[in-house]
């Protein structure tokens, strides 16, 4: 009687036990600021193409960072999207947007066979100085974990001519991820 006692005594703690749910780590939205500075030299011949490529730069991201700060990983990234792109101009002074009809911005990965768009900017204002660019909504959690990725910008010019201006972007990720403990 007592050895049975004792034996529903311990299958009532390892039901307890076993019961017991595991506790799923949090999910927390973070901001990533990446910022690119480029020297964008456009040069259009008359009767050449009205888009160009520009050329491709890399750039490395902040998400290693703003994960440890926020005690997660890259690896607990749930996912990634632009949430908000701008481009400025600034040098020469004086110069602006004017010699753009319209710019997007691709992203992709060191192998470069996954181009995708990124954010556009159309429609551009005549004196505009700095652009709100329309995030494509295209998911980038692959290119974030990567650490780096590369931008290839697109630029479609209002006329023939050389342009050779400063610019700078900046660009807003929303990204989701489960803290660890």
């Amino acid at each position: 009687m007592r050895s049975a006692k004792l034996f529903c005594l311990l299958l009532l703690l390892l039901a307890s036990f076993g019961c017991r749910k595991k506790e799923v780590p949090p999910v927390v939205t973070l901001e990533v600021v990446d910022n690119w500075a480029a020297l964008m030299d456009v040069t259009a011949v008359p009767g050449g193409p009205a888009s160009l490529f520009m050329p491709t730069s890399r750039l490395r991201s902040a998400c290693a960072d703003t994960c440890r700060r926020n005690k997660t990983s890259l690896e607990q990234l749930q996912s990634a999207a632009l949430s908000e792109a701008t481009l400025t101009v600034d040098a020469p002074p004086g110069q602006n947007f004017d010699f753009l009809r319209q710019m997007t911005f691709h992203i992709m990965s060191e192998t470069g066979n996954d181009l995708i768009p990124l954010a556009t900017a159309t429609n551009i204002p005549r004196g505009a100085t700095r652009l709100t660019l329309t995030p494509t909504g295209a998911p980038l959690l692959a290119y974030l974990r990567n650490r780096e990725y590369y931008l290839k910008p697109q630029v479609e010019l209002v006329q023939p001519g050389q342009v050779v201006a400063r610019v700078q972007l900046r660009l807003r990720f929303r990204v989701q991820a489960r803290q660890t403990r």
